[in-house]
């Protein structure tokens, strides 16, 4: 056994530094090391040469997996049979975004320069100079953010959640940080009144799929426009989630504060349910899906822990608008929502609906047209889904009574993606994905409005619950909406996010992952 030159596996290194300064992977320093060690090592015996190059062929390529921000293999097990469900036209679609023009060019140049060079060039020292260069960035990072105090960021209103760490205490780690802040959650909880002091309402809230700030800026589309017929806007919305099924969850439960991820799949107190809560308060409850819930047991998440009751749906009378990533037929909101108002139009109870709606979803396709890209149709879509809330909107209005609108996204689309997530990919709840655009409107014969009101402080699924209390406090639908005292003591809350095994959390007006429990790291801007 002795030590010998790296040979080709020089170019494997030397790609791997282009694509870290480029910021396109990550670089684990001591495994990377490790592995230029082990092929540094070299045999006399042909059959230990042979099983060492099998050996690192094999460990190239995890090791190269594992430097990249694709979601680790443990975690797409676990969605294989989510996975299972796509297309295979979908599957083209995603992989044209994860090949970059760009890289492929980089690659290119580079894979030439070395081919044209390697006989008169010591590749090797190279190779032991890039990782220096990798070490001394990192100590660089680091070094800069353990200089930066951490202290959570906090929005200001009348009403504060307590900050995570305030001035006077002693520095924390991120993960107590994190504690404190689902620790002062568990206090927070709707009292709702045992009756209603104004005219009562209807309570009526579009859940929507893929709709954040980031994807209407990538569609040159601005929110204000686009809920400039709201009385509320609520720009710096958090929804705590960049997954459908958690998302609802955590909508449905409103009425108490944000519980960390694994929560959610655990028996609930009625009184954090929104929809119980309504109920109890004499409100016909409702459910109702422009889709079958079946992808990922959506309406078995909301059933199991939204406190939810879903009817069988019949979309028989319908035609497909669109269709999903997995073929599956998606259906006309106005036709589902018109059809909601039909089947409901005479109750005399005040009427509470909760819609969801994937017509933004990734990968649908629209019906009877050509196939085309999902992210250069989602404009189109986007388009139709608004329209046929004004349609629904407008049919409120000539029923003449009143009613709460509010439309809540459950996450963004992710329509350009970032250094983290290639188009599309929503492993992490990144800021640009949980950032989203929430709005409410108050509609009634009598109802007069002054305009809209863009609050910009951020707001979580509980300000919902207590928006609701505050308008059943109030007597919003006999005149000029009074929105600055249904809008008083709303409570703000630092941002903090969850998916399985992923945390991103704010620090000092900073985001900040942790993922798969590791160190926290700061999320790379574009």
């Amino acid at each position: 056994m002795r030590l010998s030159g790296l040979g080709v596996w020089n170019l494997y290194f030397l790609v791997k530094f282009f694509l870290y300064s480029r910021g396109d992977i990550s670089f684990d320093l001591v495994a990377n090391l490790a592995f230029f060690a082990f092929l540094a090592v070299s045999f006399q015996i042909k059959w230990l040469t042979y099983l060492k190059q099998s050996i690192s062929v094999v460990v190239g390529a995890a090791l190269l997996y594992h430097d990249s921000w694709l979601p680790p293999i443990s975690r797409l097990t676990k969605q294989a049979e989510n996975v299972q469900d796509f297309s295979f036209a979908y599957f083209v679609e995603i992989a044209t975004r994860v090949i970059s023009v760009d890289i492929l060019l980089g690659l290119f140049v580079l894979v030439v320069v070395y081919w044209y060079s390697v006989k008169w060039i010591r590749y090797t020292s190279i190779s032991v100079i890039g990782f220096i260069y990798v070490y001394w960035l990192s100590a660089t990072t680091v070094t800069d953010t353990l200089s930066t105090p951490v202290v959570v960021n906090n929005q200001s209103t009348k009403k504060q959640v307590p900050v995570a760490v305030s001035s006077s205490s002693p520095q924390k780690t991120f993960d107590q940080q994190l504690d404190d802040f689902y620790q002062q959650q568990t206090q927070l909880k709707s009292q709702f009144p045992t009756n209603f002091n104004g005219q009562p309402f209807d309570v009526v809230v579009l859940n929507i799929c893929s709709l954040a700030t980031a994807d209407l800026d990538a569609i040159d589309v601005r929110p204000r426009d686009l809920f400039d017929n709201f009385d509320i806007l609520f720009s710096n919305f958090n929804s705590a989630t960049s997954y459908s099924g958690p998302a609802a969850i955590r909508l449905l439960r409103a009425s108490c504060g944000q519980t960390p991820q694994d929560q959610l799949f655990k028996p609930v107190a009625k009184e954090c349910q929104l929809f119980s809560n309504l109920s109890q308060l004499g409100y016909n409850t409702s459910v109702a899906l422009n889709h079958d819930g079946h992808f990922d047991d959506f309406i078995g998440l909301i059933k199991q822990y939204g406190g939810v009751s879903v009817p069988n749906l019949d979309f028989s009378q319908f035609q497909a608008a669109q269709y999903g990533f997995d073929g599956k037929p998606i259906y006309s909101d106005a036709a589902i929502l018109s059809n909601w108002l039909e089947s409901h139009k005479n109750t005399k109870q005040p009427r509470a609906l909760y819609y969801n709606t994937i017509s933004l979803h990734d990968g649908n396709q629209l019906a009877g047209r050509s196939r085309m890209n999902s992210l250069k149709s989602y404009p189109i879509r986007q388009q139709h889904l608004f329209s046929d809330i004004d349609d629904f909107i407008s049919q409120l209005e000539r029923e003449g009574r009143n009613v709460l609108l509010m439309v809540v996204p459950e996450h963004g689309a992710a329509l350009e993606g970032d250094k983290l997530q290639f188009a599309g990919l929503r492993e992490i709840p990144s800021p640009s994905i949980v950032s989203v655009p929430t709005a409410v409107k108050f509609i009634g014969p009598d109802v007069k409005h002054s305009g809209l009101n863009d609050v910009q402080q951020t707001m979580s699924y509980f300000s919902l619950s207590e928006l609701i209390n505050n308008t059943m406090k109030l007597d919003v639908f006999a005149g000029t909406v009074p929105v600055k005292r249904v809008l008083d003591n709303l409570p703000s809350a630092p941002v903090v996010a969850e998916n399985q095994d992923t945390v991103m959390m704010y620090i000092k007006g900073q985001p900040y992952i942790q993922l798969d429990g590791q160190e926290w790291t700061k999320y790379p801007s574009n």
